[in-house]
């Protein structure tokens, strides 16, 4: 289960539990009826305006406030502490549901304050628990054990046992998203022993399905699969599809992988269904992927395709683009599998174009979440301000814990906002080192290419002026020679024709040695020509078609670094082709456009995994990428449409 949706769902069920006999009061409309009617005739208590306030607390939490603001009024009036108390805690919920972290957190500590000065441990304990969830969901997984300890001591005292159930649940859930597995499944076997002599259906359930989840993490595949199971039945019983469906979904997914495809398809469906008509467009979705992937696996492409399709019309790209991501690339997988790269590479393509989206995406949250926390602390801190609800008596006390807190709260937005200069200056300076290091790294590829070129040139025309010229001279002399000895035997005139004819062959191999290190027509001639002889005496003589096209370059001379780096990666491709594709026949295309020298270099042979590493390690594909890079090129592979594989370098030219 991704790590967003674990704390939205257990933080949603963490709530249900806490305040379940609440919940069941808001059910009972004739008795909110009831309290209403006594509000309107003035004659209440602050104990029927908490009720009122904890009644709209989930659905209408707006509501929740005003009421909870009125109790506060008047129980500071009557000195009832213990109810101030309860009206802080009530609309912290109230401010969390809201998603207002700061403001809840604000008012637990009102809630903890009052309740301690007025003896009410059990409010205590709640306000506490409450926090510890707040902690929990800002990230701060310690200081939620924290909070989590302090209320599970106090339950203890009170020997207030579903309140302990509770408090444990929450503390093994930290643990478990900490990844300290084995702590947080002895706190949340502690909850459900609880529970279990408590007979709490709704935390039994609630614990089989976590305990589930932590045995998954943990490896233990049959263990996460009974306690799965155990939460179906109470979850059907208590009729909470919400629940049931993640059941279901979360028992294919552990299906899949024991590998156990048709028993994960099978609860994938069950899920499916209820997601659907819950109207649960994000929760379908993500069972669709999954089922989608499993069918993959059992080799039915069709369905898969039916399932990722159906899961991408479905899903918000733009609010669930990670998920959008993950059905692309499902379906790029199908494509491929069923041999239509052309599809598949459209599809990983708008993948890397979605890359970017994604990056941006998690940047922009994370400045509106330090934003909004900041506005948050500002808007509190004048609601505060302007209200004063608090009583004269304990006015000066509030007001202290209250700029404490906005003064810790701004200390740790000035240090946020420190560190965030800090690594950005750090990370500026290790791009700027990071640049420098390439910098030298391509003028060093770079220095050693040219040298090699120099070197070969040498070597070309030591060669060429050297040893061809030498072998010429002696081939002549022979020929002397043999003139000037007249009647000899036919067997030694045999030999000497048998000798000059060996050293006509080595005169032809040093020459197409020469010519191979230091092409003449390259020098002369230009990259066009150079590239055609290059084809007509490589493919050629090794009997493969080949297509040679060019637009834009004919008569055009480049830097020289650039033609012979260019016409040794094509020479390296080709060498490659005839060597390893097993082709029949090779297009090649050159071609300048605005800002590069592009050339395309594709066979119909058997292709090649670039992406294993024992391929990217070989020595041509190297010297190919070095040579590229030397230039500030980049080089790509992909499947062709029809076979083989399509190899493309681009050169600025800029």
């Amino acid at each position: 289960m991704p790590m967003l949706g674990r704390i939205g769902v257990f933080r949603a069920i963490v709530f249900c539990l806490l305040f379940s006999s609440s919940a069941s009061l808001l059910a009972q409309d004739a008795k909110l009826d009831s309290m209403l009617k006594v509000y309107r005739t003035g004659k209440f208590t602050p104990e029927l305006l908490n009720d009122l306030c904890w009644a709209y607390v989930f659905n209408q939490p707006d509501s929740a406030i005003y009421y909870g603001k009125k109790a506060v009024k008047l129980a500071q009036k009557q000195k009832d502490l213990s109810s101030e108390a309860k009206a802080f805690n009530r609309m912290g919920v109230a401010f969390d549901i809201k998603h207002l972290s700061d403001s809840a957190l604000l008012y637990y500590h009102n809630a903890v304050y009052l309740s301690k000065k007025g003896g009410d441990a059990k409010t205590t304990a709640g306000a506490l628990n409450n926090i510890g969830l707040i902690q929990w969901n800002l990230g701060e997984l310690e200081k939620a054990v924290t909070y989590y300890v302090q209320s599970a001591t106090l339950f203890e005292k009170l020997n207030d046992q579903k309140g302990l159930a509770n408090t444990y649940n929450n503390i093994g859930l930290v643990l478990w998203e900490d990844r300290n597995y084995k702590e947080g499944l002895a706190y949340s076997l502690k909850a459900l022993r609880i529970r279990l002599e408590l007979k709490d259906n709704y935390g039994i359930a609630a614990s089989y399905g976590n305990i589930g989840l932590i045995y998954d993490d943990l490896g233990q595949r049959d263990s996460a699969a009974r306690y799965l199971n155990l939460a179906i039945p109470l979850k059907l019983q208590l009729k909470d599809d919400y629940g049931l469906a993640k059941c279901y979904h979360n028992l294919g997914s552990l299906y899949q992988k024991q590998k156990k495809y048709d028993e994960a398809i099978q609860q994938f469906e069950l899920a499916l269904e209820i997601s659907t008509r819950l109207g649960n467009n994000r929760s379908s979705a993500s069972t669709l992927f999954y089922m989608g992937a499993v069918k993959r696996r059992q080799k039915d492409s069709a369905k898969a395709l039916e399932c990722l399709n159906k899961a991408a019309s479905i899903v918000d790209p733009k609010e669930d683009a990670k998920l959008y991501w993950k059905i692309l690339y499902e379906k790029a997988l199908v494509n491929r599998d069923q041999g239509n790269f052309q599809e598949a590479t459209r599809l990983l393509l708008r993948m890397d174009i979605m890359k970017d989206s994604l990056l941006n995406l998690e940047r922009s949250e994370a400045l509106e979440e330090l934003e909004l926390k900041y506005r948050t602390v500002v808007k509190d801190k004048q609601l505060h301000e302007q209200e004063r609800m608090v009583a004269e008596t304990s006015l000066l006390a509030e007001r202290r814990n209250r700029y404490i807190i906005i003064l810790i709260s701004a200390l740790i937005i000035l240090a946020l906002f420190g560190l965030f200069y800090f690594q950005h200056t750090k990370r500026k300076a290790q791009a700027e080192r990071d640049a420098a290091i390439i910098v030298e790294r391509e003028m060093g590829i770079r220095a050693v290419l040219l040298a090699t070129e120099e070197e070969r040139k040498r070597i070309a025309k030591d060669l060429h002026d050297g040893v061809v010229q030498g072998l010429t001279g002696l081939k002549l002399r022979l020929q002397n020679q043999l003139r000037k000895l007249s009647a000899l035997p036919t067997e030694q005139e045999a030999e000497f024709k048998e000798t000059a004819s060996m050293l006509d062959a080595s005169i032809d191999e040093v020459r197409t040695i020469s010519h191979r290190m230091m092409p003449r027509a390259l020098s002369e001639l230009g990259l066009v020509p150079a590239m055609a002889d290059l084809l007509d005496k490589t493919l050629g003589q090794a009997n493969i078609q080949f297509q040679f096209e060019h637009h834009k370059v004919e008569g055009i001379r480049f830097d020289e670094t650039v033609e012979v780096s260019l016409y040794r990666i094509a020479q390296e491709l080709i060498t490659n082709i005839i060597k390893h594709a097993q082709a029949q026949a090779v297009s090649v295309q050159l071609l300048k456009t605005a800002s590069h020298l592009v050339l395309v270099v594709e066979d119909n042979g058997k292709g090649f995994a670039y992406e294993d590493q024992t391929n990217r390690n070989g020595i041509g594909l190297m010297n190919i990428s070095s040579r590229a890079k030397a230039l500030h090129g980049e080089v790509t592979y992909v499947p062709s449409p029809l076979q083989g594989t399509v190899a493309t370098i681009r050169i600025p030219l800029a």
